[in-house]
This record gives C-alpha cells, sequence and structure tokens, in this order.
C-alpha cells in the first residue's frame, strides 16, 4: 500500500489517543507543516502475515519528550510508537507507546516496537489474540535503566528493567516476548515457581516456535538482532521437550498437579504439543473454553474442543505417538496408506474409509504424514 495512503490512515488513527498521552497526531501527507513535528515512519515488510505494521518515531530536537510512568515515576525522554492493522479495522490503530531514558536508547526502543508489532501480527495470524486489558488495547513499554533485572506487566503497562544489562539479542527477544504474553495470552496462575502465572513462559515459548517456523520471512531487524540459529537452539532446548514428553507419553499425571516449575512446564507442554499436533486453530479453540485461571481448566477444555470439532486435524511429531480422541465414527483422510491408530488390542490403519472409536482416550498413532478425521454426523461407536 502506498506510503501517503499509510500515513493519513496514521492522521485518522492519531486523533484516538487515550486522553492520558502525549502520543503524536502524524501528519496527513509527506509534506510536514511548518507547526507539525517531524517524523520517522517505518512500514514493515508484509511477511505473510497478511496485517500492517507501522513505526513513528517523533525526530530528535532540541526539545525532547518528558514523560513519567506511572508506577514508579522514573523520567523518559524518547519515545516510538506502534501502529497495527488487522483485516477487521479500517486503518492501523496505536498499539504501542516504546519510551526509554536515555536519547542513545532511541535505537532499542525501535528494535523493540518492531519486535512488539511483529509479535502482535502472529499471535493475530495464529490465535486471532490482540490486547485486551480492561478495555485498553494500547501498552505503554517502559525501557529502564534502573530496577533489577527482568521484566514486569503492570496494568497496561510493560517493564523491562536494567536493560543496559541485557547483552544478547535472544534475551532481549525472550525477555519482551515473555512480558507481552502476560497481557495476551489467558492467564493460569497458582503456582509457586518460577511465578505464579503460566502465560507469560507459556507465551514465550509459543512465539519461539511460531518464530521457527516462519523461517526467514521475519529479518533479524524484526526480532532485536536474534538469529533462526538463536531461535532454533532455543526451541530445541527449551521447547520440544516439554511438547514431546506429551507426544510420547500422553498426560503426566504426577507432574501436572504440581504448582512448581516442574508443573508449569507440564501445562507448557500441552499447549506447545496442541499447538504442533492438532494445530493452532485447536490451541485457539481450547483457549476460547477456558472458564477459570486453574491449570486442569486447559486440559478440560482441549478437551471439550476435540469432543465438539467437526473436523481434526494430526501432524505427528514424531514417528509413533500419542493423540487424545473422542469417540465416534471418523471418516479418514491421509496420504500415508501405512498410518496405523492403536487403542489396546483395537487397530485401525490408512486404508480404511473410516475410524469407529470406542471411546475418549489415549491412542497411539503412527504415521509418515498428516492425518485428517472428519466426524460423522449421526454415528455412534460400537
Amino acid at each position: 500500500m502506498a506510503l501517503a495512503l499509510i500515513i493519513g490512515w496514521l492522521c485518522i488513527a492519531g486523533g484516538r489517543a487515550a486522553p492520558d498521552t502525549e502520543h503524536p497526531s502524524p501528519p496527513a501527507s509527506v509534506t510536514i507543516p511548518a507547526n507539525v513535528p517531524s517524523f520517522e515512519t517505518q512500514v514493515l515488510p508484509d511477511a505473510g502475515l497478511r496485517t500492517e505494521a507501522v513505526i513513528l518515531t517523533p525526530r530528535l530536537s532540541g526539545q525532547s519528550l518528558s514523560r513519567t510512568d506511572p508506577k514508579h515515576g522514573w523520567q523518559f525522554t524518547v519515545a516510538c510508537y506502534g501502529y497495527f492493522r488487522n483485516e477487521y479495522l479500517s486503518q492501523p490503530e496505536l498499539r504501542f507507546r516504546v519510551y526509554a531514558q536515555q536519547v542513545d536508547d532511541l535505537p532499542r526502543a525501535q528494535q523493540v516496537c518492531r519486535l512488539l508489532l511483529r509479535l502482535q501480527q502472529i499471535a493475530w495470524h495464529r490465535l486471532r489474540l490482540q490486547v485486551n486489558l480492561q478495555g485498553e488495547r494500547v501498552l505503554n513499554v517502559w525501557l529502564c535503566r534502573q530496577g533489577n533485572p527482568g521484566g514486569e506487566q503492570w496494568r497496561n503497562n510493560l517493564y523491562i528493567y536494567s536493560i543496559q544489562s541485557i547483552q544478547h539479542p535472544i534475551e532481549w527477544l525472550r525477555e519482551v516476548a515473555h512480558e507481552f504474553s502476560h497481557a495476551l495470552f489467558p492467564g493460569i496462575t497458582g503456582y509457586t515457581a518460577p511465578e505464579p502465572w503460566a502465560n507469560g513462559y507459556m507465551g514465550e515459548r509459543l512465539f519461539m516456535t511460531w518464530l521457527e517456523a516462519t523461517g526467514a520471512q521475519i529479518s533479524s531487524d524484526d526480532l532485536c538482532g536474534a538469529s533462526l540459529q538463536d531461535i532454533r537452539q532455543f526451541v530445541q532446548q527449551r521447547c520440544l521437550p516439554l511438547r514431546n514428553r506429551w507426544a510420547s507419553n500422553g498426560f503426566p499425571q504426577e507432574d501436572f498437579h504440581q504448582r512448581d516449575a516442574v508443573g508449569m512446564g507440564a501445562l507448557i507442554g500441552l499447549a506447545l504439543y496442541i499447538d504442533a499436533v492438532y494445530g493452532s486453530n485447536t490451541l485457539r479453540a481450547t483457549f476460547a473454553r477456558l472458564t477459570e485461571p486453574q491449570p486442569s481448566a486447559l486440559w478440560k477444555a482441549f478437551t471439550e474442543a476435540i469432543r465438539e470439532a467437526d473436523e481434526v486435524h494430526l501432524s505427528p511429531v514424531g514417528g509413533d505417538m500419542r493423540v487424545w480422541l473422542s469417540a465416534g465414527r471418523w471418516q479418514v483422510q491421509t496420504a500415508d496408506q501405512k498410518t496405523i491408530l492403536r487403542m489396546e488390542t483395537s487397530r485401525w490403519n490408512g486404508t480404511q474409509e473410516a475410524w469407529r472409536l470406542p471411546k475418549d482416550g489415549w491412542y497411539q498413532l503412527a504415521s509418515s504424514g498428516p492425518v485428517r478425521l472428519v466426524k460423522s454426523v449421526g454415528a455412534s461407536p460400537r
């Protein structure tokens, strides 16, 4: 889309700022009137995500921004603004205000803004998730030189503390994804370690697997400098072991009910397993069925999503894996004629037109390719 049209959209969106901020009103054309501050506009490449993302940065002048954060009362002198548009919006809307305390930190603020916009695009593309904190869709992000290293989500504010101590690009990516996930993913709590709420670590792990899947479509410039190799190593070490435990053994009964880091790892593994094996649509349906912020509610929501589904798409993540299926008659579509499904002494194969599954529960699936199951209306299991 033409730059002039995007800037025109930004001009409209600029008039919708929350009353508690100075957020800019971009010019309506490339020709900037003398009485309007100048801005640098960056339009992010499409990357196959079918949404638009634009960063707006006020050009530095003799007068710097003076902004005080609402929790600590610290001063911030530079900022940039991230705008996002999905298919339901007529123009990009303001979603992120990223503040930094020193002029030298402005490039980092722009990097973080780019990363947040990419993560928002991916979350929308995969799960139709966007920030909605008690009706507030705009996040204020504070890049702080004070505080203990780490991050925090407080109301509609994300804090990254002691930013000068973050050295490696993958740590920037992980930290921003983690804190953003607290504001984006459904909250599940009750843990004693590593922190009470699981959505930060869950979203962080999901984002990493999705970023790995995009490959070279998203450049390292959009990921705070992290490379695909960095992301792949992270996924191999911190994501796949959690996912593969479900795929290999099914429900990890003992670990799942713990409330420490082991229990949270089992919960995160379930989300990664659903997304990888059943697809993001099933994970989205699972999140939509959450009724309470308890770990057991995620398992219940998943099984309900499968029971209520008209179709189930299975993508093997190993030669022989565990899958949870509901009872009924399922039409079978697979290119692998050697596909085998087993439960106890019962056995079904890929050459059959339909599988009559006797009960809800864990089945053993061996297949070299995707398997599509379509529920037969009105049929009952034998």
